[in-house]
C-alpha cells in the first residue's frame, strides 16, 4: 500500500480552530494593509489563497518606489513592464487613489534606448517617459494622492513638463528633487481645483506665480527660486517655507493663515548660490519616511563664505501676509535682511498665540524682539531659539521704547548654548515687563557639528 500523500502546507496561516480570520475581514481593510507594501509585494498576495486572488486588483493604493531595497522583497526582473501589466490588469472601476514612485535611475554608460530598455542588476529598467506614463495612468484613474520622490542615485533633476496634471480629483501632491517650470505651476493653479496639499522638498521652480484657492497647506523645503514667485491662496492654513535658494518666495492674499514656518539663510538667497547638500544613503532614502524637517535646529546646510552680490532676494511682503496667524516660527540669523526689512511694517498680530523666533531677533538690543511683542497683545507662548555663534548686547537694556504689554503670556522658553551670556539679560528684561521668572525657562541645547557636503548640484 503506497504511503498517504502528506497535505500540502497552507498558504494563510489558520487559528486554532482552523479558520483563516486573516482571510474573512473585508476587503477595505485588507486594502488598508496592502497600502503598506510595494505593488510587486501587492501582486504576490495573489497566491495565498482563492480570496485574495484577485484582491490585487483593486487595492486603491500602489507604490512603486524602489528604494530600501534592503527593507522590501527582490524587485521584478523587468519592473517597468511588470509595472505595465499591473496597471493594466487592474479592475476598470476600481479608483487608484493614491500614486507613490521614485524618478527614474541614472543610466551609466548605456544609451538611451526609448523602445528597448537596457536592464541593469537592480531591475531598475524604467525611463522618465515610464514615470511620465504612470503618473497620467494615475491621473485618469481618479487619483487623489500622487508622491513622486526623487531617485537616490540621480544628480539630476525630473520634470513633469510633458504631464497635463489636470484633474478634479487630485487632493495631495509631493515632490522633491522636481523642475517646475511655469507651465506646470499654471496648470497646478488653475487646472487642479481640488488641490489641498502641495509639498515641494529640493525642487526648482521657475514661474511667477502659485495661485489656488483650493490649497490648504503648502511646503517648500529647500526648494531653488529660478526668478521671482509670488504665492496667492487666500484659504492657505499651513504654510512652511524652509531654506529657500537664490531667491525668497513672495506671499498675498493669506487671510485664512493659522501657522507658518520661514527659515532664511542670507547666504543662499543671490543669484549665484550653488546648492551644496549630504549625498543621500540610497538605502535610507526619504520615501520611507513622511516625517517634516525639524526647523527647530541650526541649518546643516553649508553656507556661503562671502555674497558673490549684494543684494538678498525675494520675500516681499512675507511678515504681513502672516498678520492672521495663531503660530508663527520666523528662524534666521543674526542680521538677516529679508525679516529685518520686512519688520519695517510690522502689522498688528491680534491672532498670535505661539512665536517662535531665531537668533536674528536679538539684533540691535533686542529690537526685533521688542517690536513683535508690542505687536503680539494677545501672546501666550514664546520660544527663543539662539545660535552659539552671537553678537554681544548691552548688559542693562534702556526701559524707554521696549516696553510691551502680552498679558496672557503663560511661557518664555529660551534655547541657547550653555553659559550663553544673554539669558540673564533677557530674564531682567521680561521680569521688567511684568513676566515672572518662574514662566521663564532655559534649555542649553547640545552643539553640534554641521554635515559635510560631498556634492554640488546645479
Amino acid at each position: 500500500m503506497s504511503p498517504r500523500k502528506k497535505p500540502k502546507a497552507e498558504a494563510v496561516s489558520l487559528d486554532a480552530a482552523g479558520l483563516d480570520r486573516l482571510s474573512a475581514l473585508p476587503d477595505d481593510l485588507l486594502h488598508a494593509v496592502m497600502s503598506f507594501l510595494r505593488a510587486w509585494e501587492v501582486a504576490r498576495t495573489c497566491v495565498l489563497s482563492r480570496r485574495w486572488r484577485t484582491l490585487w486588483a483593486s487595492a486603491p493604493c500602489v507604490d512603486l518606489r524602489v528604494c530600501c531595497k534592503a527593507r522590501h522583497r527582490r524587485l521584478p526582473t523587468r519592473l517597468a513592464n511588470f509595472t505595465n501589466h499591473f496597471l493594466l490588469l487592474r479592475e476598470a472601476s476600481a479608483p487608484l487613489d493614491a500614486l507613490r514612485l521614485l524618478s527614474s535611475p541614472p543610466r551609466q554608460d548605456v544609451p538611451y534606448m526609448p523602445y528597448s530598455p537596457q536592464y541593469d542588476d537592480d531591475g531598475e529598467d524604467y525611463s522618465s517617459e515610464d514615470v511620465e506614463m504612470w503618473i497620467r495612468a494615475a491621473i485618469n484613474r481618479r487619483a487623489r494622492f500622487i508622491q513622486l520622490s526623487h531617485h537616490p542615485r540621480d544628480d539630476d533633476l525630473s520634470d513633469l513638463d510633458n504631464v497635463p496634471l489636470v484633474s478634479c480629483h487630485l487632493k495631495h501632491l509631493h515632490l522633491s528633487g522636481t523642475m517646475l517650470y511655469d507651465k506646470t505651476l499654471r496648470q497646478l493653479s488653475s487646472h487642479c481645483p481640488s488641490l489641498q496639499v502641495l509639498e515641494l522638498k529640493d525642487c526648482s521652480l521657475d514661474g511667477p506665480h502659485i495661485s489656488s484657492a483650493s490649497l490648504i497647506t503648502l511646503t517648500m523645503v529647500e526648494c531653488r527660486f529660478i526668478r521671482d514667485l509670488t504665492v496667492a491662496a487666500p484659504n492657505l492654513i499651513s504654510l512652511r517655507c524652509v531654506n529657500p535658494y537664490h531667491r525668497a518666495p513672495s506671499f498675498e492674499d493669506m487671510a485664512s493663515l493659522a501657522t507658518a514656518t520661514i527659515v532664511l539663510n542670507d547666504s543662499f538667497l543671490h543669484d549665484e548660490f550653488e546648492e551644496r547638500y549630504v549625498e543621500p544613503d540610497p538605502e535610507v532614502f526619504e520615501c520611507d519616511s513622511d516625517s517634516n524637517d525639524d526647523s527647530d535646529a541650526d541649518s546643516d546646510l553649508s553656507t556661503c563664505d562671502e555674497f558673490y552680490g549684494d543684494k538678498v532676494l525675494g520675500g516681499q511682503n512675507v511678515i504681513r501676509s502672516l498678520s492672521n496667524a495663531t503660530s508663527l516660527e520666523l528662524i534666521a540669523d543674526a542680521e538677516e535682511v529679508i525679516l529685518n526689512r520686512e519688520l519695517e511694517m510690522c502689522p498688528v498680530f491680534s491672532n498670535l498665540k505661539v512665536l517662535s523666533l531665531g537668533e536674528w531677533c536679538m539684533a540691535a538690543d533686542l529690537h526685533p524682539l521688542v517690536l513683535f511683542l508690542q505687536h503680539a497683545p494677545n501672546l501666550e507662548r514664546l520660544f527663543l531659539k539662539l545660535k552659539t555663534e552671537h553678537e554681544e548686547i548691552d548688559d542693562d537694556i534702556k526701559p524707554e521704547g521696549t516696553s510691551f504689554a502680552c498679558k496672557n503670556l503663560t511661557m518664555v522658553n529660551i534655547k541657547c548654548p550653555k553659559d550663553d551670556e544673554r539669558v540673564p539679560v533677557l530674564e531682567q528684561f521680561f521680569v521688567a515687563n511684568g513676566i515672572a521668572m518662574e514662566k521663564i525657562s532655559v534649555y542649553h541645547r547640545p552643539t553640534h557639528q554641521p554635515r559635510l557636503s560631498l556634492a554640488i548640484r546645479r
